[in-house]
């Protein structure tokens, strides 16, 4: 196997324009693949975390298509405080933290930009600080109507000048005090709200009791499938059928890993056609190498070679080839995710991340060495079996 190794290498080195561009088809290949493929992984990555740190004792109950597109359809029928005061009763049921959202605007200084506004309780800091930590000032109190939390890109991104706790903006045309600026979180959408105290929000739009989304606390995580069917039946009932979904954090994990396995698929999918293309450049490179050799091969035949050693000879370039494309490409692509991931959180937010772990490592060099190695099969054949006699004549 060495001598067919060194032989395959000197080969490579006779023709290196060849061998480079017969290689760069393989690199763009890879490099593409590795690229999809961690954006889909770092998706898988970053959810799984922020679903951890939201706990397993948690329910969420939405309109129904809430992660469709943000914010409650127009049919939906708002959830009232007869549904809170119905969840909040049943057993198990620790707390329940009501929720307004709605679009509006925010100006500062005469510069106008869309928002969400989203309405909440005080305590739902308490219940969500892993996610909504003060970066400067305090969280608004449930009395103080006329006060504002700010995301992290309203108050730094939004405008020409950053906004500071102890100025005022207009919310709707109406005047609200900046109390405070919460940490980027790493998701655009909510970076870029506004928070208010519930009832500020749910007059600011003259929604009366309205609340658009329910966050159930149960007692622990061990009742939370149980109490997530009660839930379910109790509100179908009280509202004549079921407009609404509710999903246990498990729920969310399970749906969220469906979707990004099926992105990951298809872009992994997409960008293999770019391998086999380069696949197609090797046979046809070795294939015209062996054309190229024929009568060196009738030399190596006539003295002794056999069938098999020129075999491995072919195979052994196909598949260097093919390797040292792969880890070629394997480099590009990494380089491309961190663009891509760099890019993705100048607009999407921290969150957006891509992964490359071990297992996409091996399986795109072992992808890139198959390419290589079943790409240069038929014409190892052709050349192993070539007449010695006929192949002294070619010219």
């Amino acid at each position: 196997m060495i001598e067919e190794l060194s032989y395959a290498i000197k080969n490579m080195q006779s023709a290196k324009l060849r061998t480079f561009l017969t290689v760069l088809g393989i690199v763009i290949g890879i490099a593409i693949i590795v690229a999809m493929v961690s954006i889909g992984e770092g998706m898988r990555a970053s959810i799984t975390e922020q679903l951890d740190a939201l706990g397993g004792d948690k329910i969420m109950i939405t309109p129904p298509q809430a992660f469709a597109a943000r914010g409650a359809p127009m049919e939906f029928k708002p959830f009232d405080q007869a549904d809170l005061r119905a969840v909040k009763s049943l057993p198990n049921v620790k707390d329940v933290l009501p929720i307004f959202y709605r679009p509006g605007t925010i100006e500062y200084r005469g510069e106008k930009k869309e928002i969400y506004v989203m309405g909440v309780e005080r305590k739902g800091a308490d219940y969500f600080r892993q996610f909504y930590s003060i970066r400067e000032g305090r969280y608004s109190n449930d009395n103080e109507l006329k006060s504002v939390n700010l995301g992290y890109r309203v108050a730094e991104k939004f405008f020409d000048k950053k906004i500071h706790v102890g100025e005022s903006v207009k919310i709707n045309q109406r005047r609200f005090e900046v109390v405070g600026i919460f940490e980027e979180i790493g998701n655009a959408e909510d970076d870029s709200s506004v928070y208010m105290p519930l009832k500020a929000a749910q007059d600011l739009y003259d929604a009366g009791g309205e609340i658009t989304m329910l966050w159930v606390i149960a007692e622990n995580e061990n009742v939370v499938k149980t109490l997530a069917k009660k839930i379910e039946r109790t509100l179908e009932k009280r509202r004549g059928g079921k407009d609404f979904e509710v999903f246990t954090t498990e729920q969310l994990a399970e749906q969220i890993a469906t979707v990004i396995t099926i992105i990951t698929f298809v872009l992994g999918g997409i960008a293999s056609i770019s391998i086999i293309v380069g696949g197609v450049i090797i046979m046809n490179t070795m294939l015209t190498s062996v054309l190229e050799r024929t009568r060196e091969i009738g030399v190596m035949k006539a003295i002794g070679a056999t069938d098999g050693m020129v075999l491995r000879i072919f195979l052994v370039e196909s598949a260097l080839i093919g390797a040292l494309g792969g880890s070629i490409g394997l480099a590009l692509g990494a380089v491309i995710s961190k663009a891509i991931e760099f890019v993705g959180q100048a607009y999407i937010g921290s969150s957006f991340i891509t992964v490359i772990n071990r297992e996409l490592v091996l399986g795109a060099l072992g992808f890139s060495l198959l390419v290589g190695v079943l790409s240069g099969v038929y014409p190892a054949y052709k050349a192993a079996k070539l007449d010695p006699i006929e192949a002294l004549r070619y010219e």
